[in-house]
């Protein structure tokens, strides 16, 4: 997976190259928000790091940037601040970060941080595997399409009837 990393400190984007190609990833690179919105309209990116504050465009003009246009695919935002605070917290999440992560931030804790972007959007990557294998199934022909449906149905009335027991109601 490409991840891009964005932050104005040299230092900084080194340090979070090497986590993340140690996670096996290759770590594409930014300046501030407005060379990283650049990149993404060119390529595809799933996970995005970004430091807050940068000159151009901050990391929260990112976030909104990334949250406002049309992805085909879910992008999951882990920003990077030195900022704290709850209202900063909230500012962040609100802008549509998904992760809001004060600096400075150790190694291990943003290699937990990426591990848990990646397990989130492997979950939105079957989901959508098993929604395009269905279409498909339904497309094949209409009895294809017909026992998907009645499949479905039986599956529902099923797992109504056996959480009425005792055994099963949790």
């Amino acid at each position: 997976m490409q991840v891009l990393i964005v932050d104005d400190d040299p230092l900084m984007l080194r340090l979070f190259q090497k986590v993340v190609t140690r996670l096996g990833h290759q770590a594409i690179t930014a300046t501030n928000g407005r060379e990283a919105l650049r990149l993404m309209h060119r390529g595809s990116y799933r996970l995005v790091l970004s430091d807050w504050e940068m000159p151009e465009m901050s990391g929260l003009e990112l976030c909104r940037h990334v949250r406002q246009r049309y992805c085909s695919s879910y992008v999951y935002i882990i920003l990077l601040t030195v900022r704290s605070g709850t209202q900063n917290i909230i500012d962040g999440l609100n802008a549509g970060a998904d992760e809001f992560v004060s600096k400075p931030v150790s190694p291990e804790e943003l290699s937990v941080r990426i591990r848990t972007g990646e397990r989130i959007l492997t979950l939105e990557s079957r989901e959508v595997t098993i929604l395009s294998l269905a279409q498909l199934a339904e497309s094949h022909d209409q009895e294809t399409g017909a026992h998907v449906d009645r499949m479905r149905e039986y599956c529902r009335v099923l797992a109504e009837q056996l959480s009425q027991q005792d055994k099963f109601r949790d």
